[in-house]
């Protein structure tokens, strides 16, 4: 072969490989933050001291969008409390997640758990900040009437 051939060659083979890696990230960051079961009408637990379904992202995300309800429901800082547990079941709804979470804070050396209860509405990609909630308890409004 001649050197221009190998070149062509070469050069394909580059360009070649950085798409696939290209699409292999895309793939990776899609799979990690999708929404689990997104378009089910099945009841599923995804999330318990029992069953771990989530990603390490996916769940990170699911406590985020309950901080964010918290802060936006009670207008309270998540700073001085202390994640404690998270359980996260997909509902018989489309798009519709309910989760349960608890979390703990220390009063005069004296630990508080708090417990929160809410369905979550997601986009496909739990990596979105948007998401709304309905059917939102939480006990945490007692730590504000102290």
């Amino acid at each position: 072969m001649n050197k221009k051939k190998i070149a062509i060659i070469s050069l394909s083979s580059i360009v070649a490989l950085l798409i696939l890696v290209a699409v292999g990230y895309k793939t990776y960051d899609w799979y990690i933050w999708r929404a689990p079961s997104y378009n089910s009408t099945k009841k599923e637990v995804l999330l318990s001291p029992n069953v771990d379904k989530l990603s390490d992202q996916q769940e990170e995300a699911f406590y985020a969008y309950v901080h964010g309800a918290l802060e936006d429901e009670l207008n309270v800082s998540m700073e001085s409390l202390d994640d404690y547990s998270l359980y996260v079941e997909k509902t018989n709804k489309k798009h519709v997640y309910y989760v349960e979470y608890t979390c703990r804070a220390v009063l005069y050396g004296i630990i508080f758990k708090y417990n929160t209860k809410l369905n979550i509405e997601t986009k496909p990609s739990l990596k979105n900040d948007y998401f709304g909630y309905s059917n939102f308890e939480s006990d945490l409004a007692k730590l504000g009437s102290w």
